[in-house]
This record gives structure tokens, sequence and C-alpha cells, in this order.
């Protein structure tokens, strides 16, 4: 009888054991890919970070992500990646409005530009807070355009936060020169910027 409770005993134990070890497991196991790649991350690691999901205009396929996140200090970091668009060179800005409503995005309004600078090109004297450059785009359709800031902030209200703006590719290049736009051609993609976490 008693060596009937030990070994049931025992056998409890164990299986007490493989449960701890199965959930152990499981909690350590890296969270499921998103949608929202890296912005979905780092709302979820507490930083701050904001999204455009791109959308064809001008009848256009051209879509996209643009996602922003808050570094170190005051740094603003963009990734923006540029999917079904025409292989060549596409201008990028950031819009006043966060409006892509209208077929051709003329909703998204001018060119962001709260320091009241002349257009021209990020890095160089003189130019709008949303003039971000141009996106080379391969064969394949796809294009990547990375660009770090301490100009911008994320969802403070101030005039340099880009959270309610747009994010708006063109169909030609910037020539980073003429006025107001850098003679970029229509609207082909267009997204606003919403905060996904803090």
């Amino acid at each position: 009888m008693k060596l009937v409770s030990i070994s049931a005993l025992a056998l409890a134990a164990l299986s007490l054991t493989a449960c701890k070890t199965s959930e152990s497991a499981t909690m350590s196991a890296p969270p499921p890919a998103s949608a929202h790649g890296a912005s979905a991350m780092t709302a979820a690691s507490g930083q701050a970070a904001a999204m455009a999901n791109l959308e064809g205009r001008s009848n256009t396929p051209t879509s996209g992500t643009a996602t922003f996140t808050k570094g170190e200090g005051n740094q603003v970091a963009l990734r923006l990646q540029v999917t079904n668009a025409k292989p060549g060179t596409h201008a990028a800005h950031i819009h006043e409005k966060g409006d892509c409503s209208a077929p051709d995005a003329s909703s998204a309004g001018g060119h962001w530009n709260p320091t009241g600078e002349h257009h021209g090109q990020w890095g160089h004297d003189g130019h709008h807070l949303g003039d971000l450059g141009n996106v080379e785009v391969g064969p394949d359709g796809t294009g990547t355009l990375t660009l770090t800031s301490d100009k911008w902030t994320l969802g403070d209200g101030g005039p340099n936060d880009i959270v309610g703006k747009a994010v708006v590719v063109h169909a030609n290049v910037d020539d980073f020169t003429s006025q107001p736009a850098g003679n970029a051609g229509g609207r082909v993609a267009c997204g606003v910027i919403q905060a996904t976490g803090r």
C-alpha cells in the first residue's frame, strides 16, 4: 500500500515538473511576426513609434510602409519601404495634412514645412522638415529609404510633431532645387502617420 502511494506521489511530481518546463518554454518563445514589423515591436517595448500605411494614388498600385521610431536622445529614425512601384527614382516627402482621401492625394496639402525653409536636400543648408529625399526602386518594384533626425518629435503635439501628417511618394525624382517641391511630379502613394505606441 505504501509503495503505491510513493509511486503515485512521484508520478504527480514528475507531472508538475513537466508542466512547469512546458510553461517556461512557452513564455520565453519569441513573439509571432507582426504585420507592423519593427513598429509593433517598438510599441510593445515602450518606445514611442508611429507608422503610415501607404496606399496607391493617381491610379497606381504603389504601396508601402513608413515606420518612425524614437531612439536615444532626441533621435527619430525613419524606415520607408515601397512596393509595387515603377522602377526608378521617386521623391518622398512628409505633407502637412493627414488626409490621403483624394484619388491623387492632393488632400494631403503641400510639404510639411514648420520652420518656413525653402525646399531642398536633407543634410544641406535649407530644407523642409518634410523633405525626405529619393527612394531608389529596383526592377522588382521595391525600394527602401532610411533617415534619422533630431528635428522631429513623435506625438507631443509640438510644431515638429510628425504624427497626423502624411507620407507621400511621388512619380519623379526630387531635384532638390525646384520650388516648392523639387519638381517631383504626381503623388503615387500616400499614408497618414499614426502613433502606434509609447
